[in-house]
């Protein structure tokens, strides 16, 4: 019965439309609203003037948003953060970009800057470049991993329509879920670098499933040469034992992100409060007020 109720609410007809016409007088709680989806585009607003179009795939990250927001929902003091630190930034990188939020804000908010969205699973890439399309924007998207090399490498990819994460690490997924190897094209950032002509990094955003160390591994040299602000998924206290070895002589400093309006300064990285960090210099620091 249950199946049959869910067939027939996943056909009905314009629930988009009702759905927009609802949220203008009422926004129902969480448990409510997690059983309202659609498919379809619709608005994502930044401030007052700036705006981009999303597609919603029926999945719940795109539904938060057009729920509550960008700031009011997933990741929302990482969002906050990262519109503050688009404002000025002229090269972004969006490592593990999945249908591309973090990207669009960028663009959105700097329509000048150089921005590379990297996502290596072909249906969730499709969607990065559908929303990509959706904005006339001159994203840069990249069907590759980024890594510490240049080649080939394996991903654990889960049975589903769509993902909001994959991983290189088997041991990462829920010994009930099936998982099938999948190989992908990888990339490192050096290299990408030389290829691009890229003089230069002001922000990065990495969310590969504890790969982050593969991905300043792959920076090299040119992390202490740009010193781009980092938000970055930490999400055990070896990867933070790696990150922090790989940016400590940077004059960085590190603050863990809760998700619940704290963000306090730590003086190593460990695993994150929530998912995130920021590593920022000192100057960003104070332009942030924190």
């Amino acid at each position: 019965m249950k199946h049959i109720l869910k067939t027939f609410y996943n056909v009905l007809p314009f629930k988009r439309e009702f759905y927009c016409a609802l949220k203008a007088v009422w926004t129902p709680n969480e448990s409510t609203f997690k059983h309202l989806h659609f498919t379809g585009t619709f608005n994502v607003k930044i401030d007052d003037s700036k705006k981009f179009k999303m597609k919603h795939y029926g999945y719940q990250i795109e539904n938060e948003i057009f729920w509550v927001g960008l700031t009011n929902g997933w990741e929302k003091d990482s969002m906050k953060l990262w519109i503050k630190l688009c404002e000025g930034s002229e090269v972004v990188f969006d490592i593990g970009a999945n249908t591309g939020v973090y990207s669009l804000i960028a663009k959105t908010i700097s329509p000048k800057a150089r921005v590379f969205a990297f996502e290596p699973v072909k249906r969730v890439f499709s969607k990065l470049e559908e929303n990509i399309a959706l904005n006339e924007f001159d994203i840069t998207a990249v069907e590759k991993a980024v890594s510490n090399s240049d080649g080939t490498g394996v991903i654990y990819d889960i049975d589903s329509e769509h993902v909001y994460s994959v991983t290189v690490n088997k041991n990462l997924s829920s010994s009930e879920t099936k998982v099938t190897e999948t190989k992908i094209s990888t990339i490192a950032l050096n290299t990408f670098i030389k290829q691009n002509n890229i003089e230069k990094i002001d922000l990065i955003k990495i969310d590969v499933e504890t790969h982050e160390p593969e991905v300043l591994e792959g920076l090299s040299e040119y992390l202490s040469k740009f010193k781009p602000t980092l938000l970055i998924e930490i999400l055990n206290d070896d990867i933070g034992y790696k990150v922090n070895q790989l940016v400590k002589d940077n004059d960085y400093l590190f603050f863990n992100i809760n998700e619940k309006g704290s963000i306090r300064q730590v003086d190593k990285i460990t695993k994150s409060d929530y998912f995130n960090y920021l590593i920022c210099s000192k100057e960003v620091a104070g332009k942030l007020k924190l």
